[in-house]
């Protein structure tokens, strides 16, 4: 082949200007830590040793008032990533997979991997139980196998359970393991941790013998790795301490004495509470050392015992200096390579952590001490030492970072950019941050202001995809952060608070009818470059089924996608144009068990759907869209006996429209479309 100078000059060129403007993109080095509430000295904590973290923090930005979307770390994480509250992602709990919800759904790394940068995970950045075990393949430059890549010294070796270090730990595990097969017990790991599971750990070993090392060890080698190349990098760092167990070298546990170590000031039930507010400590007492834990009484009469509290407190705080440790040889690093220059460095905690306030313990609440997390920003030419008091949430993080990089903000994203907070802490962005937790089928919406808490409670599974139905609030709470800091009361009744109360109420109104607009169903939001098959891209696909076809015959099979997941049983017969459904077991979720049109149905702006329903068992719910953001849906409670009921669906937009049937209640079901009329 005969080389044309002229043209191998040329493209010597180009490559060296596209270098030279990749470089000018500045990298993101994204720090996230499992469980880490403000337990740090740059937040007013004076026990906490943190200095790696403060260090951080003074050459940045620190938000003292950010809030999680749910305190508990996939549905947090799930949100985070997509800057999407968690009724859009569907993940609520820690068991429902975020692209199973929404298989087109664009994350924050992604975006960034198609935007010319090297994207790569180390450590927990999702919940794995949320995205599989490719820890969500387009969202990575570099597939994704942590665990493969952890050398732990020989002398170690690997800790037992992924946890302790101790010799005696491994032995005991050990013993349980031969134990476990020599009983042809099924399941070893679960026999395992129900007779060997501590909640703390003080090994005398290095750092090294423990995973946040081994993870830290990785990013350094990235690190260099990325240094060498042009294209600019979004490295994902994520630790897995201060999740329990609270292990950690010892050296941690001695920068504490175990006396002085605080406990919570304010250990009792909320004056004039909710009970909804509380829960059972289930992720604390699955650890055998645990001792039965009363849940919400005005008693508490099983509360842990001082001596064990302080255990616990002194096992997080060590835990937290050990990962402040690894954040440390980090910047450190980053600081040699002279990546500094040119790199945004973001750290968050996923949520808060109750340290035995109100007799809590772990996560899982909308009380403060679950919501609110670290979140600090640095940029290389940004402001030092500045602190923002006004709310802010995690959805905020993906469309700052695009601002601060200089990529264009995807328009669905549901946070707004703080970039103009970096340079000017006065400037408010938001009135309030929304944070939600659930107990069974009734949702804790909570509005947090500068001020004031306002949490509303509503049953019958509601979700603000819906519109307001103000008669399902069952509860609410309001607090006083100003005259009382610890919420040891709940002024929700009180007099004195109800302007404050209507005010918050207005915010939550205002919330939900944001809400009602903006959020999406499954595959509205683009992916991307790789697997975009909705948004403008469907509409161009050819015509879609005709609206006329809604029907249940022998074609039944080939015109509806039968859905039955996560351990739902349900038997489907059509005969004479009548669906008959069976529900012997429902599902993890309620949109585990559905029927829905393979193609969807095109409708003009307009015009009207009408059903006539025939229908026994239990709740049913008719969903069609979204187009454009707009949903029509109609929720039906059915009795034992047959009942008829005409349904209309006006479509407000003109597009295709998805048409789904969900079966939220065990029992038998009968539907017959006696006739679909278009108007």
């Amino acid at each position: 082949m005969k080389l044309n100078l002229k043209n191998l000059i040329l493209g010597i060129g180009l490559l060296a200007a596209t270098s030279a403007f990749a470089q000018k993109k500045s990298n993101v080095l994204f720090i996230a830590v499992d469980d880490l509430k403000p337990v740090i000295g740059s937040y007013g904590d004076e026990f906490a040793q943190t200095p790696h973290i403060d260090q951080l923090a003074e050459g940045g930005t620190l938000f003292t008032n950010a809030h999680t979307q749910r305190a508990v770390c996939g549905p947090s994480r799930a949100s985070l990533m997509t800057g999407m509250r968690p009724d859009y992602t569907g993940v609520w709990d820690l068991k429902t997979r975020m692209r199973d919800v929404n298989p087109d759904i664009l994350t924050l790394p992604q975006y960034y991997k198609e935007n010319g940068y090297a994207s790569v995970a180390i450590g927990k950045i999702y919940d794995p139980r949320c995205v599989g075990n490719n820890y969500d393949a387009p969202s990575w430059s570099v597939p994704y196998s942590e665990s493969a890549r952890y050398t732990y010294p020989e002398k170690y070796g690997e800790p037992a359970l992924s946890y302790y270090a101790l010799p005696e730990a491994k032995e005991r595990v050990d013993e349980l393991r031969k134990e476990a097969q020599e009983k042809g017990v099924k399941n070893v790991s679960k026999y395992i941790r129900e007779h060997f599971k501590p909640s703390t750990e003080c090994a005398d070993v290095e750092d090294d013998a423990y995973m946040d090392t081994q993870i830290a060890n990785n990013a350094l080698k990235y690190m260099e790795d990325l240094a060498g190349q042009d294209e600019p990098f979004f490295l994902a760092v994520g630790f897995k301490r201060p999740h329990l167990p609270f292990a950690a070298p010892k050296k941690y546990w001695d920068l504490y004495e175990r006396d002085e170590v605080p406990l919570a000031e304010y250990q009792h039930a909320v004056k004039n509470g909710v009970d909804l507010a509380y829960h059972k400590h289930g992720e604390l007492q699955s650890y055998t050392d645990i001792p039965e834990i009363d849940s919400f009484s005005d008693i508490f009469t099983k509360k842990l015992s001082e001596d064990k509290q302080r255990e616990l407190i002194h096992g997080y705080y060590a835990a937290v200096s050990f990962i402040d440790a690894q954040v440390g040889r980090i910047m450190k690093r980053l600081k040699e390579l002279g990546l500094d220059k040119n790199t945004t460095v973001v750290l968050w905690g996923d949520h808060g952590w109750h340290l035995g306030d109100h007799a809590l313990w772990c996560k899982h609440t909308n009380f403060e001490q679950a919501t609110r997390v670290p979140f600090i920003i640095t940029t290389p030419k940004g402001k030092r030492e500045v602190k923002y008091h006004h709310p802010v949430e995690f959805l905020d993080i993906f469309p700052t970072l695009c601002d601060i990089s200089g990529l264009d903000i995807p328009e669905h994203l549901q946070g707004e950019s703080l970039k103009p907070v970096l340079s000017d802490p006065d400037t408010r962005i938001k009135e309030y941050a929304v944070s939600q937790f659930s107990r069974g089928k009734t949702n804790g919406y909570s509005i947090r202001t500068d001020r004031y808490r306002l949490t509303l409670w509503l049953e019958n599974d509601y979700r603000t995809f819906d519109p307001l139905d103000e008669n399902l609030i069952v509860a609410g709470e309001l607090y006083d952060y100003q005259e009382d800091p610890l919420e040891t009361e709940n002024f929700y009744e009180d007099r004195e608070y109800l302007e404050v109360r209507d005010r918050l109420m207005d915010y939550f109104r205002e919330f939900v009818k944001q809400q009602n607009q903006e959020l999406k169903g499954a595959g509205s939001i683009p992916q991307g470059k790789e697997t975009n098959t909705t948004g403008e891209a469907r509409m161009k696909k050819k015509a879609s089924a005709d609206p006329e076809g809604i029907s249940f015959d022998q074609t039944f099979r080939q015109n509806w996608k039968i859905i039955a997941r996560n351990g739902a049983k349900v038997a489907f017969d059509t005969k004479n144009g009548r669906l008959k459904a069976t529900v012997d077991k429902l599902g993890e979720n309620n949109w585990d068990i559905q029927v829905q049109t393979k193609e969807p149905l095109y409708f003009r702006e307009g015009q009207k759907l009408i059903l006539k329903l025939e229908a026994k068992g239990g709740n049913i719910k008719f969903a069609c869209g979204p187009v454009n953001g707009e949903r029509v849906v109609r929720k039906i409670k059915t009795g034992n006996q047959l009942q008829s009921e005409k349904l209309y669906f006006p479509f407000p937009e003109t597009g295709e429209w998805d048409f789904k049937i969900q079966f939220l209640d065990k029992g038998d079901y009968e539907i017959r479309i006696l006739d679909v009329k278009v108007k």
